[in-house]
């Protein structure tokens, strides 16, 4: 047996009301008495007064709060570079993110380069911007502490220390792997997701979905990761069932964070696969939703899996909640990919990239963009560039 590891980072805390020990966390991490702390936050997030909320709670413990609410829909690593001067300019101990996963991922990258250099031999100098992250230049350093608030029902780098950003640049995707990068802390509380309509809300359960497949399937799989993946799948299935029978159901939207905290964890252990990679390369050169992408994207990933895995995708019928009883492996496999079809169809959500006034010919740069995320080493079976723009084309 391969060897295993095991390590877990941050702190996490699901439920109801998880939002109410933001407080404590705040003071323990940016310290007591003159408090600070800046709030990175999504700014649709003012429409259902979550912010305003926020913001109350740390006041009421005499926590100084600053806003960057500087988001854009495109956002991109310069938004991280503004973030980052406001916070040194203010001197903020904390940051708290408040939002989507562009949004941590821009508190991560402003955290970790708001951070002083460790000292230690080899350190190495602290850069001033957050494109000296993207190129790796920034390897050695204490990032303050940061206190992460999900609100989009997934957040599949959760136990990563990994940035993910669109290179102002040139709007290529960037993977950065970085020393303690995740957060101090995560704080999932499901009420804060009432606000997506059913249609996002299902799309970003089957975002979720498509993290705990791929890393289901994935060469860096382990026993451990196994177990996690599979709860994770039979778990956000059962999530995506009741929230297309039930849109408005509660219930339904904790089920699927406690599935998508499983699908992390998991990920965390393996790896994710092309479906992950091509939808964060599309996202950051076109205005494409990623959790759309994954519904597009998942059912072509699960049929490229098996061609390799075809065992492990044949596995996933039941997790489903499907009859594979006297099925071969192929059949169990196919059956499991005309479930998710189904549930697209069910859905109405746009089952082809081109749905999205997309041209084959700019997609050619995605593929590049793709191959060179690193977790696409990982892929069960190894791939090139031409071999994700032929996965694209199939999606196309």
């Amino acid at each position: 047996m391969a060897e295993f590891h095991f390590s877990v980072r941050p702190k996490v805390w699901i439920g109801n009301d998880s939002l109410l020990r933001l407080p404590l966390l705040a003071t323990e991490y940016a310290g007591n008495g003159a408090a600070r702390a800046l709030l990175i936050a999504d700014p649709l997030l003012y429409e259902t007064k979550v912010i305003d909320r926020v913001k109350g709670l740390l006041e009421d413990r005499n926590v100084q709060v600053l806003v960057f609410d500087e988001i854009p829909d495109r956002a991109t690593s310069k938004a991280a570079d503004d973030a980052l001067r406001l916070t040194r300019g203010s001197r903020s101990p904390l940051i708290i993110a408040l939002g989507g996963l562009k949004t941590m991922m821009i508190a991560r990258a402003t955290a970790y380069a708001a951070g002083s250099p460790s000292g230690g031999a080899g350190a190495k100098v602290a850069c001033a911007d957050i494109d000296s992250i993207l190129e790796g230049k920034f390897a050695a350093s204490a990032p303050i502490g940061l206190i992460e608030i999900p609100t989009s029902l997934r957040h599949p780098f959760m136990t990563e220390d990994c940035v993910v950003l669109t290179d102002g640049r040139d709007r290529r995707a960037r993977l950065v792997r970085l020393p303690s990068a995740s957060p101090s802390a995560v704080l999932i509380d499901p009420a804060l997701t009432a606000s997506l309509s059913p249609k996002l809300a299902a799309s970003c359960v089957i975002d979720g979905l498509m993290g705990a497949v791929e890393g289901y399937v994935s060469s860096r799989s382990s026993f451990m990761s196994d177990m996690l993946l599979e709860r994770a799948v039979t778990t956000l299935s059962g999530a995506l069932d009741a929230l297309i029978a039930r849109p408005e159901d509660p219930q339904a939207k904790a089920d699927a964070w406690r599935g998508s905290f499983l699908a992390a964890l998991g990920q965390g252990m393996s790896s994710a696969g092309i479906g992950t990679a091509v939808s964060i390369a599309v996202n950051a050169r076109f205005a494409v939703p990623k959790a759309s992408l994954a519904a597009i994207l998942l059912p072509y990933s699960m049929e490229s899996a098996a061609k390799s895995r075809l065992e492990k995708i044949a596995a996933l019928c039941p997790l489903l909640g499907e009859d594979a009883t006297g099925l071969s492996a192929a059949d169990a496999a196919s059956k499991s990919v005309e479930w998710l079809r189904t549930r697209l169809g069910l859905l109405r959500i746009p089952s082809r990239l081109k749905d999205f006034d997309l041209s084959l010919d700019r997609l050619v740069d995605t593929a590049r963009d793709a191959r060179e995320l690193d977790f696409v080493n990982y892929l069960p079976r190894a791939v090139s560039v031409d071999d994700i723009f032929d996965f694209v084309k199939m999606a196309f």
